[in-house]
């Protein structure tokens, strides 16, 4: 084997103890939130020879959360504000400026989970008070729309949009399995198939081929697996660790490595990468040996193979981001 990932602690915010990636771009700048003096987390983002920013709250606020950077270094996140009772707003972070995307009209909550590189922010929103999730896109020159439902469903949740706009997500409904879905602006909103026998399905990410990475049952509600939509909406299995049940996809990049997490022998959760010809590979058997660090998430995987998450550095929670060596 061999060790094929050098593994970078993106450590903390002054005053703090723990952290957590959110996204990472193509120019190796990772996003996330970090425990802040106090208690409270704040948005941040890392870059390389610059190290973590604070990148603060709205308004009043006390906690902030990044999700999502374009290769602009554009942030996309929430933030709670003054007068909202614990509730966020979805946020843009911009070329040194905080913008509050508010909310869907009647809604009161709102978050952005991620940005292309055109701008366009996806994410959800809404009431607090029995009301239901609405997935969203935003744009400057529009603000936040609505995308709908798909027949049967009450809810709908986006994860990600790609440069084409293409956004993947799911729906809900109360008593029925959730579904996953693609959605364009020429052609709405449509379905994401399961795996063979499944009744449930998440769309979470999608590259600019239009490949869909996410999660699936198969028949058994309590093990889902990671799965790949190929462009033509065929699913794919991508296993589980050794000794593992369950699977959970988190991101693609173009090259359709999958890195994501799930459980394996004598652990409840480890980050994986999966790759065509190598299957899924535990990511903490590529990294140095006697590093102290056990990687429990893969989060994000920009085009150049680097992969940011969250794992524990001699038993505390922090961000990590690691970059390739080699292959075999």
């Amino acid at each position: 084997m061999g060790e094929y990932y050098a593994i970078t602690d993106l450590g903390t915010l002054p005053g703090g103890t723990s952290s957590n990636a959110g996204g990472i771009n193509d120019g190796g700048q990772v996003v996330g939130s970090s425990q802040v003096a106090g208690g409270n987390s704040h948005a941040f983002v890392w870059t390389p020879g610059a190290g973590m920013q604070d990148l603060g709250t709205l308004p009043g606020g006390t906690n902030s959360q990044a999700s999502g950077i374009n290769i602009c270094g554009s942030v996309v996140g929430q933030s709670d504000l003054t007068g909202s009772g614990g509730k966020t707003h979805a946020v843009l972070w911009s070329a040194g400026a905080m913008q509050d995307l508010g909310t869907l009209p009647g809604d009161d909550g709102s978050e952005a989970g991620a940005i292309n590189a055109c701008g366009q922010v996806t994410g959800n929103s809404s009431l607090s008070a029995g009301g239901h999730l609405h997935a969203f896109v935003w744009t400057k020159a529009v603000g936040m729309t609505g995308l709908g439902v798909l027949t049967g469903f009450t809810d709908s949740g986006a994860h990600d949009i790609n440069n084409l706009g293409q956004v993947v997500g799911y729906c809900a409904a109360s008593g029925a399995q959730n579904r996953g879905f693609i959605w364009n602006g020429a052609a709405g909103m449509k379905p994401v198939g399961t795996l063979p026998g499944g009744l449930s399905s998440d769309a979470v990410a999608i590259n600019d081929l239009g490949e869909i990475a996410g999660v699936s049952d198969h028949g058994n509600a309590s093990n889902p697996r990671a799965v790949l939509w190929n462009r033509a909406g065929v699913a794919r299995d991508l296993g589980v660790l050794d000794g593992g049940t369950w699977s959970s996809a988190a991101a693609i990049n173009i090259f359709g490595i999958v890195v994501g997490n799930g459980n394996c022998t004598g652990s409840n959760s480890r980050a994986f990468v999966w790759r065509a010809k190598l299957g899924m590979q535990d990511l903490n058997n590529l990294i140095p040996a006697n590093s102290g660090w056990v990687l429990l998430q893969a989060l994000a995987i920009n085009v150049a193979g680097q992969i940011t998450g969250v794992g524990t550095i001699n038993g505390v929670s922090h961000a990590f981001l690691l970059a390739p060596q080699c292959f075999a």
